[in-house]
C-alpha cells in the first residue's frame, strides 16, 4: 500500500487547496519531508492522522490527547484547526484528503480508495468522513462505517502508533536526565521501530505454542503436569 496523493484545504497553516503528490518509480521511491520549525511539518503529520482518525487520534498519540484535553474536548480542538485566515474570510471549511495506491485488500478490489475527512468550524458537530474506492463511494464502508473500515482495511491504530510518529521527539529526548526521560526514549525508539509490536505477537505465538502442547499431552503427562504444580504450590506453602 502507497500513499498516492494528500490533499490539505484550510487546514491550520495550510491556507486554500493544497495538494502534495507522491508518485513514486522504482528510481525514486523515498520522500522526506523536511523544514524549519513553524513551517508546518507537524501539522502535515498531525493532518494524516486526523484524516485518517478523527476523534479517536488521541489513542495515537499521548501529545493529540493532552492537547484535546487543554482545548476542552475534541471538537473544540479540532475546530481550532480551521486555517486563521480562511475564518477572517468567512470560509468554515476544512479538510484533508489521503488517496492510496497499490492495496491489497481481498474484499476489496480496487487501484485505488481515498479517504477524505472534512469539518465545518461554524455549523458541524461531527466529523464527515466520505470514502471512495476508484471514484465511487464504498458500500462496505457504509455497512461497518468509515472508522471501522479504516482501522481494519486501512492501518489499524496500533500500526499507525510508531507509524505516524514525529521524529523531532526523538530529537528532543536525545539529551536525558532523568529516569522519566530514558523511559521515553526506549518506549519512543519502541514503537518507531517495531519493537513491542514484535515483542507482542512473540509472545502471543509463545502463548499459542504452550497451549497445543497442552492440548496435545496424553492423560498421563497431564497428570503428571498436575502433580508438579501441586509440588510446587506445597513448596511454595512449606517455605
Amino acid at each position: 500500500m502507497n500513499i498516492k496523493e494528500i490533499e490539505l484545504y484550510n487546514f491550520r497553516i495550510y491556507k486554500g487547496l493544497n495538494k502534495i503528490e507522491l508518485s513514486s518509480d522504482a528510481n525514486h521511491n523515498i520522500f522526506i519531508i523536511s523544514g524549519r520549525n513553524g513551517f508546518g511539518k507537524t501539522t502535515f503529520l498531525m493532518s494524516l492522522v486526523w484524516c485518517l482518525y478523527g476523534r479517536n487520534m488521541q489513542e495515537v498519540d499521548d501529545l493529540y490527547k493532552k492537547e484535546i484535553a487543554d482545548q476542552g474536548g475534541y471538537n473544540k480542538y479540532i475546530s481550532s484547526s480551521l486555517n486563521r485566515l480562511a475564518r477572517i474570510e468567512d470560509d468554515y471549511n476544512f479538510h484533508v484528503s489521503i488517496t492510496f495506491s497499490d492495496i491489497n485488500i481481498t474484499e476489496v478490489p480496487c487501484q485505488n480508495i481515498v479517504i477524505t475527512r472534512s469539518y465545518n468550524a461554524k455549523t458541524s458537530l461531527a466529523d464527515d468522513v466520505e470514502v471512495l474506492i476508484d471514484g465511487y463511494p464504498s458500500e462496505l464502508a457504509k455497512e461497518v462505517g468509515p472508522e471501522l473500515f479504516i482501522r481494519e482495511f486501512i492501518m489499524p491504530i496500533e500500526i499507525a502508533k510508531f507509524f505516524f510518529f514525529d521524529a523531532e521527539k526523538i530529537v528532543n529526548l536525545a539529551e536525558v536526565s532523568t529516569t522519566e526521560q530514558r523511559r521515553n526514549l526506549s518506549k519512543a525508539y519502541s514503537e518507531v521501530l517495531g519493537i513491542k509490536k514484535y515483542e507482542d505477537m512473540k509472545t502471543e505465538l509463545e502463548n499459542l505454542q504452550l497451549k497445543i502442547r497442552q492440548e496435545s499431552a496424553s492423560v498421563t503427562e497431564k497428570n503428571q503436569l498436575e502433580q508438579l504444580k501441586a509440588d510446587v504450590i506445597n513448596s511454595t506453602l512449606t517455605d
